[in-house]
Order: structure tokens, then sequence, then C-alpha cells
């Protein structure tokens, strides 16, 4: 019974709409469903008949065995694709008849759930096609629909002078049109104009023709007024679903913007807005009409004005006293807990007579968390800086506001957080080569007066670009390792000797801590504690755990460089040097390392060998052929420069301060070499405690430091899956088992990834405790 019904729904809901097009004369819109649902009808069909013959195959059996495809589920979603939907109710009927049918054959066994969700996607692809192929018709509310309903409410528009504007938010039509306000409208704004004085004040006047009593009154004049619409489609709005879902997935608390999926919900959001906004007496253009005009897309017509943007004003308009004004109109807009969420200075207007008006209100809220006023600030500081320079924004919204007020605003200056216009508007300033960072110059000068603030952003991000990436990542990672593994057997340490090695790639491990702690030291010309500095080394195993591989320990240091008092500049600079010394060393070892490796052949079979390092060789000719193209190409030689000039630049004079010591270059540059001679060491005792028998050392630093390499590339943390991955292959390459080489990678990793993360968190949450870190 219930297939029945669904089977009778799900036909009959075309069927009605086909006929509501007929009736309306949309036979272009009706021939188009009846070609796609034809074809839905065919696709479906010969699925089945495919399907049919190879029944016994496990792609059939996937999708639901001999007969998938449940035809009436296709045929049903490419006719109403075509035709949509002209009524609420008609949707709601057929996606509930689509639901319990493809519930219904799936409990009988009829069909999987597979089948019926590849049904459905056949029936979208289907006329998807047709509509690329025919071309996709209009069914929106034309000019003259949308003009015509003005007249409800007493305007009558002049057709002529419609002019089209730029989309607003959300994809919302606009225009701009001339219209007459019908005799009931006039006297609807006389009798408003009487009610409320004020308002009369600013209402065109009567006519001052003398009359005499047995005269009759001259009618009032026919006032005419520009009127600027904007017209919500449901459809035009599902555009731009995709980045409000992404952001409502990665931001949390109140700053995520509303994105109402129900049209009545926006349009009303609206409307109280410009209510609110208007009763708060601020300026702001009137909101004359709101009307549905079709299921699927309502109109806004508010009162034109002639202003110019505050943003568009000479740089002579720019004075204190509009400044002043600007901030005035925040701290009004947060008194009343009105969140405008795009404070710019393009949505400001500055009249004739000198009086700002606020524009573009429907995207605020009402009754808004203060969180989102001080963001509105935030977000209208950074347009000022954008607009007339960070230093004089920020001095005279500190005039205005207070340093207090103005550092209430540097939580929030987040880019994340702003508006899409503004960001874009960031983005475009560092493209041009803007000479300093808006959001960092604002942040920098509003400390320099008031060193108290808290200047510690508010986390509202729930989900980062990065971590999804990390996860994507971890999984391919994961994909990776697991076939790499295939061969892992548990390594039977019964001998004392098997034992002795895995102490000391325990102690080789130990000492990289060591190593990079001298490494640090070294790059710094203050005297720190070289016992805290080793304990920040084995924290940055902890942080290693959530961040790609180096950028957990690049944190670290920068941090407690900060807290041992090094100003932030210092820190990063020496942290920058510290990674510069270790790469050059690194460069160097991978040579000594691939000609030691090289010279040692296969002689009898053993575990020792491993042939010339050809992809060592390739590396560094490849390197040598890049070189000497940047230095005999102008062009290449120029943007090499450019990119590293400011990197000569910032470490130069630190590192040359630094070299003055003798001491700290031998500390710098035996940490930066004993770092990855000692993870080396680790790796080659952790082969021979699983193996039984001695490997070649440089072929075990051949093999680590490519795949140091490969782990700073994986965006994940440690460099999971790829540090496996290419170890792995390189002890295959040198002659190892692949059992034994799996086996030798997880044993390494253990010692030097998992374990130390234990240690890592108490020496992690102690550096804290004692505010080192």
């Amino acid at each position: 019974m219930v297939q029945v019904l669904a089977f009778l729904s799900m036909i009959g809901v075309p069927i009605a709409l086909a006929v509501e097009r007929l009736v309306k004369r949309e036979t272009v819109q009706l021939v188009d469903a009846v070609g796609a649902a034809t074809l839905a009808y065919l696709a479906a069909f010969s699925v089945n008949v495919a399907t049919s013959h190879f029944q016994d195959s496990a792609v059939a059996q996937a999708v639901g065995g001999a007969t998938p495809m449940q035809v009436q589920l296709a045929v049903g979603v490419a006719a109403v694709t075509i035709l949509g939907f002209s009524r609420s109710q008609y949707r709601t009927l057929f996606y509930s008849a689509a639901a319990l049918g493809g519930l219904a054959v799936v409990l009988l066994g009829q069909d999987s759930v597979t089948g019926v969700l590849l049904s459905a996607l056949l029936g979208r692809i289907v006329a998807m096609a047709w509509l690329s192929v025919r071309g996709v018709l209009d069914t929106r509310p034309g000019m003259g629909r949308i003009l015509a309903e003005l007249t409800h409410d007493g305007f009558r528009a002049h057709p002529g002078t419609v002019r089209a504007l730029d989309p607003g938010t959300d994809g919302a039509r606009r225009f701009r049109v001339s219209v007459t306000a019908t005799e009931t409208h006039h006297s609807f704004d006389c009798l408003a104009g009487h009610k409320r004085a004020p308002a009369a004040a600013t209402t065109p006047t009567a006519s001052t023709t003398p009359t005499t009593p047995n005269t009759p009154a001259a009618p009032p004049p026919t006032p005419k007024k520009t009127l600027d619409l904007s017209v919500l489609d449901q459809s035009q709005r599902a555009a731009y679903l995709a980045p409000r879902i992404w952001q409502w997935i990665r931001l949390r608390g109140p700053v995520r913007r509303r994105s109402f999926f129900s049209l009545r919900r926006t349009v009303e959001s609206e409307v109280l807005m410009a209510m609110a906004v208007e009763a708060a007496g601020i300026r702001t253009p009137r909101l004359r009409t709101a009307r549905q005009v079709d299921q699927d897309t309502a109109l806004l017509a508010y009162d034109h004005l002639d202003a110019p943007r505050v943003a568009d004003l000479p740089d002579r308009a720019w004075t204190p006293a509009l400044h002043g004004g600007i901030w005035a109109l925040w701290q009004h807009l947060r008194s009343r807990q009105l969140a405008h969420r795009e404070l710019t200075t393009d949505h400001l207007r500055l009249d004739a007579a000198g009086g700002l008006w606020l524009t573009d209100v429907g995207y605020g809220e009402i009754a808004a968390e203060d969180l989102l006023c001080r963001l509105d600030g935030a977000e209208l500081l950074v347009s000022l800086a954008l607009r007339v320079g960070p230093a004089r924004a920020t001095e005279e919204a500190v005039d205005a506001l207070g340093p207090d007020t103005a550092a209430s605003l540097l939580p929030l200056m987040q880019p994340i957080l702003f508006s899409e216009d503004t960001a874009k508007a960031l983005r475009r300033h560092r493209a041009a080569g803007g000479r300093a960072d808006i959001v960092g110059s604002i942040r920098d000068r509003i400390i320099a007066l008031h060193p108290e603030a808290d200047v510690q952003p508010v986390s509202l991000e729930r989900v980062r670009p990065r971590t999804v990436l990390s996860i994507v990542g971890g999984a391919i990672a994961f994909y990776l390792l697991a076939t790499q593994l295939t061969g892992f057997q548990v390594p039977e340490l019964d001998t004392w000797q098997a034992w002795g090695w895995v102490l000391g790639a325990a102690v080789a491990s130990g000492l990289t801590y060591v190593a990079a702690a001298l490494n640090l030291l070294g790059c710094v010309k203050e005297r720190l504690s070289f016992r805290t500095t080793a304990t920040a080394q084995v924290a940055a195993a902890f942080a290693g755990l959530v961040a790609p591989a180096a950028v957990g320990g690049l944190a670290v240091n920068t941090r407690y460089l900060q807290r041992a008092g090094i100003p932030v500049a210092r820190a990063v600079t020496a942290v920058g040097g510290s990674q510069v010394i270790g790469f050059a060393c690194y460069l160097v070892l991978l040579l000594v390392f691939s000609a030691f490796a090289g010279k040692h052949r296969q002689e009898a079979g053993g575990l020792s060998a491993i042939t010339p390092s050809a992809t060592v060789t390739g590396v560094v000719i490849a390197l040598a052929v890049i070189g000497l193209l940047v230095a005999a190409i102008p062009r290449l030689r120029a943007v090499v420069v450019s990119r590293v000039k400011p990197l000569v630049t910032d470490i130069g004079p630190e590192f040359l301060q630094v070299a003055r010591s003798p001491r700290k270059l031998v500390q710098a540059f035996g940490g930066a070499v004993g770092l990855p001679l000692a993870a080396s060491v680790c790796l080659w005792a952790s082969v021979n405690a699983v193996s039984g028998s001695e490997v070649n050392l440089a072929a075990m630093g051949v093999a680590y430091l490519v795949a140091k390499a490969v782990g700073s590339l994986v965006p994940t943390p440690g460099g999971i899956g790829g540090v496996e991955a290419v170890l792995a292959a390189g002890l295959t390459a040198a002659g190892v088992p692949s059992a034994t080489a799996a086996t030798s990678v997880i044993v390494f990793r253990l010692l030097t990834w998992w374990l130390p993360v234990i240690p890592g968190w108490f020496a992690f949450t102690a550096l804290q405790r004692r505010g080192a870190l």
C-alpha cells in the first residue's frame, strides 16, 4: 500500500505541475520536462537491462542487484527538476513520497539504499544535462511582474526609468526605478505626517495657492520619488549556500552569519532590522514595501538616497569631524544592540548637509551580543585604515573612543571574521605591495598607546582549513602506511644484543633533543638556561602531535624565546636562523652520507649493501642547473633576489652578532649537525635490533634525511604516512627485507615520535605553569 501511494505521489506531483504550466501557457518548460523525463526513463531502463545480464558481478550487487534503478523515481526527479515547485506543499509531498517509497523497497529487499540514491541522482543528472544542452529557462518573475507589485502599496512605477544595479548580499537582484505615489498612498503619508510632527516637517507641503471659502482646496501634488528595489530569489540564494555552510562549520558562536533557508525568515529579519535602525534615530533609507511576489521571490523597496559613499569622498573631506561622526554612529548602534555585520565605509553615505546615513542594514541583527557590536567596530577600523592609512585611522579612533574602547576591538581584529568585501580588500592591499600589514599596524599602534591592552585573539574558529587538510592527508597517509606495513612482524628481542641496540637507539633519540637545544642556544646572543631550553624541545614533541612536521617545534621555540624576554621580531629571527643553519648542515650530511653509501657495494648478499645514490646525485645536479638558470636569466634572478633579500636582511644582522662568539657558533652548527646524525644513529640501531645483523650507517643516514624532507611536505602531524613510507622504501633499497624494514620503521618511530609525546606533555604543562611557555 505504501509503495502504491508513493508511486502515485511521485507521478502525480509532476503531472499537477505540468498541468499548472500548461494553464499558464509555459509550453517551452513543459516540453523540456517531457523530454528530460523520457531520457531519464530510457537511462534507468538501460541500466536495469545492462545489470540484469551481469547480475552476478560485483558492480551489480553493489548497486542493488539485477534491477537497481527505480524508474519512477528517476523520471519524477527529472520532471520536477525542470518544472520546479510552485508551492511548498508540492515539494513536501514529492520528497516525502520519494523517501517513503525508497524505504519501502529497501525494507522489502527489492533494492538497496545505493540503488535508490543512484536512481534519484540519475534523474537529476539527466535533467541538468538537458538544461545544459537546451539552455536554462529563467522562470523568475520578470520586471513587469515586479513593478506591478508596487501598485498594491500605492506606487505607480515608470518602466522606462528602470536601471539595473550591482547584485546585493546573497545574490539579490537590485534595481532603481522612478515611481509616482498614488492618491491613496499620498493620503496615508499625510495622515502619518499629521500624527508624527517631526516627519511632517520633511514631507512635501501642499500647494500655497490661496483659496476662498467658496473655492475647493486644490488636491495635493502627486509626489514623485525614486526607489531602490531588492529582489530576493530563492534559486539565486542557493548559489551562495555552499560558502555559508562552510562558514557555519568553520566558525562558532554568535559570529556565524545568518543563512536562513526560508525566504520568509530572511525577509522578516531584514524588515525588522530596517525598522529597528530607523526607530533608533539613525539616518537610513526608509523601507517602503516588502511583498512576496511568488513562492520563491520577495520584493523590498527602499527610498533612494542621493548621497556619495564615504569611501568615495576626496581626501580633503576626511576631517576629524567626519571620523568623530563615524565613530559616534558606531557607538550609537552599540548602545542600541544593533549589529550591522558589514559596517564599512562602503555602507556609509554623507549627504549635502553633512549628515551620515547607514545603508544596507538588511543583513544585520537586532538584540545583538556586544561581541558582534565590537566586531563591527573592528571591521570599521580596518575599513578606515584601508582608506586613510592605519596611522591616522588608529589615532582618530583612539581620540573618539578612548584607548580602552579602541583596545577592546583588538581581540576581534581577525580577517576571517570580517565580511567578504573587507577580506578581499585586505588581500588586494597585500597583492598590490602594501608596505604595512593593516591589521598588524593597527595592533602595534594601539598597544603603544595602551600597553595593558588584551591582544589575545578571541577563539571563534572551530575548524581551520589546515585541520581539514590534515585530516585528508592523514587518511591518505594511513592508507600508504597500511600498504607499507602489510608484512609487519612483532620484533623478537630475545637476546641481550638486541636489547642493547634498542637501548642505544633510545639514547640516540634523546640526544636529538640535546642537539636541538644547542642549535637554538647558538642562535641567540642572550644566555639562556640549557635545561629549560632542552625541556622546551621535549615539549615540542607534544606540540608536533597536533601540527604538521616542524610547525609545532617552530611555534614552541618562538613562544619560549618570547617568554624568555626576547622581543618577538628577534625571537622569530633566531628561530629562522636556526632553521637556515640546520638546512645547510642537512645538505652537507646528505652529500656525505650519499658518498659513503655509494662506495659500499653488495658483496655476499648481506644487509649492508646499497647502490650508488642516483637520486641524491640527480637532486644535486638539478639544483645546480636551477642555480645556473637563475644566475643567467635576469628576470628569474630579480624574482629570487626579491624573495631572498628580506630573509637575509632580517637574519643577517642577528647572525653576525652571534657569529662574533666562537662558543655560539660551535653550539649552533654542532647542534645542527648532531640532530640528524643522532636520528640516523637511532634508525641504524633500530634496524640492527630487529634484523640481528649490522647494516650500513651511511645508508641509514640517506634514508632518514630523505624521509625527513618528505615528512616536512606532508600536511600531517609529524609527517605520519609519508615518513614511514619513505623510510620503508629506503631500507628496502638498502637490502633490508620488506618485513624487517616495516618492523624497524615502527620501532624507530616509537622511539622518536610516539613515545616522546608522553614526556612532552609533562614538559609542556610544566613550562606553562612556570610561565616559560
